[in-house]
């Protein structure tokens, strides 16, 4: 049975919708007051609330306003009960996140509509959230064991040699077999890690509200320092830092700082990887003449047929001499995760044995709020 929360300092309306509710079999839920709403909703986590607007103590949008709060309740359908007097107030209701208004005074027909149309819209949601989940879990699934099977049979390799041969062996074959060890738990870490990011980007693209919030914030995220700073910290671990090179114009990106850097690090690892020293990796960036950001990372070096390409969604290694268990599908997927919640695009041209373009495309952000 679908649990209403009603909440109406009116004794006698609330008495009126409780009696319409429950000969529909509904379990309805009376406060008679804001705050005792408020408290109610978060004991009893109702499937829909029905609050009034004028009330004593907490008024209706004060309701609203602190359930949004709470990520139990926030998502529930919440309908505003107004005097036709509120009417010119619908507005501030619905920008606050109500999903409908009843006029009072209403018909039992009136009433059970609205209700029944906000159940059943929430019933879908759940229903495609639920089927979304459903088809991430078969991709980790399907894809989990690629990533894991190279650095845990390298690791299992190495303890098994340790285990039967150690009394024999030197001290120097000791030291070689634990950086193997070593080198397959780090792997094995930053795919974890991965793993983990994949799938919050996920739950991110799946969640409407959580989505609309991350975009309509005005993000301010100036570029050139970034890419600057971090392409040299990057080169210099590797001794490579007469292969990197820098055409940067600055640009102020709609992406929080911390998206960007993730993208940065997918992108640059894997242009370094692919690469031999002495092989050019230039970035590049510009404003393009629709006021569009444009973020180039190319670099010299295997590159990738059409083929392989395709396979970057469906995280499958290329081939067996490519070091694949350090995730580069996945980490490119990641990076279109990303830029799918921010609404930006990304473009791969490669040719093999040649070179690879990553075509990053961003909106701008606004220095002014």
């Amino acid at each position: 049975m679908l649990k209403i929360l009603v909440i109406e300092d009116e004794i006698n309306i609330a008495k009126n919708i409780k009696q319409i509710l429950d000969l529909s079999d509904f379990y309805t839920i009376i406060a008679q007051d804001g705050q005792e709403g408020i408290e109610l909703a978060k004991e009893e986590n109702p499937d829909l609330i029905l609050c009034d607007i004028m009330m004593p103590i907490l008024d209706g949008y004060q309701v609203l306003k602190e359930l949004k709060k709470d990520a139990k309740i926030e998502s529930k359908p919440f309908i505003f009960l107004t005097a036709k007097s509120d009417r010119p107030d619908f507005r501030k209701g619905m920008e606050l996140g109500a999903d409908d208004y009843l006029t009072k005074p209403f018909s039992p027909e009136e009433l059970l509509n609205a209700v029944e149309i906000r159940l059943q819209k929430q019933a879908k949601i759940q229903e495609k959230n639920k089927q979304e989940l459903n088809n991430l879990s078969l991709k980790i699934q399907k894809s989990l064991p690629h990533e894991l099977y190279t650095p845990l049979n390298g690791m299992i390799l190495s303890a098994n040699l340790l285990n039967e041969y150690a009394e024999s062996m030197s001290v120097e074959e000791i030291k070689e077999i634990a950086q193997t060890l070593l080198e397959s738990s780090r792997r094995l870490h930053t795919i974890g890690e991965k793993f983990i990011l994949y799938i919050y980007l996920e739950l991110i693209l799946t969640n409407s509200d959580k989505l609309k919030e991350i975009r309509s914030h005005n993000h301010q995220c100036l570029t050139k320092t970034i890419l600057s700073t971090f392409s040299q910290i990057q080169a210099q671990k590797l001794h490579r830092e007469e292969d990197i090179v820098l055409e940067l114009e600055e640009m102020t990106i709609n992406m929080a700082e911390t998206d960007f850097y993730k993208i940065v690090t997918e992108l640059l690892d894997n242009a370094f990887k692919f690469s031999q020293q002495g092989d050019k990796i230039k970035i590049l960036t510009n404003i393009s003449d629709d006021n569009l950001c444009n973020l180039f990372i190319i670099n010299q070096g295997q590159g990738m047929s059409i083929e392989q390409l395709k396979k970057i969604t469906n995280f499958l290694p290329f081939n067996q001499g490519l070091d694949y268990a350090d995730g580069f599908g996945l980490g490119l997927v990641i990076v279109k995760k990303i830029l799918e919640i921010y609404q930006g695009s990304m473009m791969i041209e490669s040719f093999v044995n040649n070179e690879t373009i990553v075509h990053i495309i961003l909106p701008q952000g606004s220095l002014f709020d």
